[in-house]
């Protein structure tokens, strides 16, 4: 069996491991990346007027507003909750976290990151059609890669970074849970990572 392949059987027994429905997430994953760059880039941009300062938020409603909503929810309506719970920074702090412990996967992580990266959370984002000559793989790969990217990303935040947040809150220690949120690069590492073999 190839790494690629052994690689993505890992993805989704995490996935049975965190009891997350695969496809589940990965819709998930896939609306929370539609809306990103407006959340992040957008609003602080254009001061949207639904974007509030962090202490006119609660915290811990938009964390579990995010862990828990349907799949099926439309986009904008995702989007307008999603400006109304989050300031921005707790949003780019939460999937550079995802992304962080994304690249810290033994099989393909690195690549993985750089995909969402480039793809979806950099300020100028490129299109596939830049990205992939430009990255050490075919064609067909390059996409395999991306929705198992894309899976990935749902499975840690899903399984990892809103479930360990949400404890650190409810612990009584949101400081120290904002703080490690909005960490560059820093991710939950400390706190122990995926051990994924």
């Amino acid at each position: 069996m190839r790494i690629e392949t052994n690689g993505l059987q890992r993805i989704k027994d995490l996935c049975g491991s965190f009891k997350l429905d695969e496809n589940e997430v990965y819709e998930k994953a896939r609306l929370v990346i539609s809306v990103y760059h407006e959340i992040v880039w957008g609003s602080i941009k254009n001061e949207d007027p639904r974007m509030a300062g962090p202490l006119e938020k609660d915290y811990e409603a938009a964390l579990l507003y995010l862990s828990g909503f349907p799949p099926t929810e439309g986009k904008r309506e995702f989007l307008t909750k999603l400006l109304t719970l989050f300031h921005s920074e707790w949003f780019s702090g939460l999937i550079g976290n995802a992304v962080n412990e994304v690249s810290l996967f033994p099989h393909n992580g690195e690549f993985y990151a750089e995909i969402l990266n480039k793809l979806y959370f950099s300020e100028h984002n490129v299109s596939d059609k830049e990205l992939q000559p430009s990255m050490p793989a075919s064609r067909s790969t390059y996409f395999k890669r991306k929705k198992e990217a894309i899976l990935f990303l749902g499975v840690t935040l899903w399984g990892v970074i809103l479930p360990r947040t949400i404890i650190l809150i409810r612990s009584g220690t949101p400081q120290r849970a904002y703080m490690l949120m909005i960490a560059e690069n820093k991710g939950f590492s400390e706190s122990g990572r995926l051990d994924c073999g």
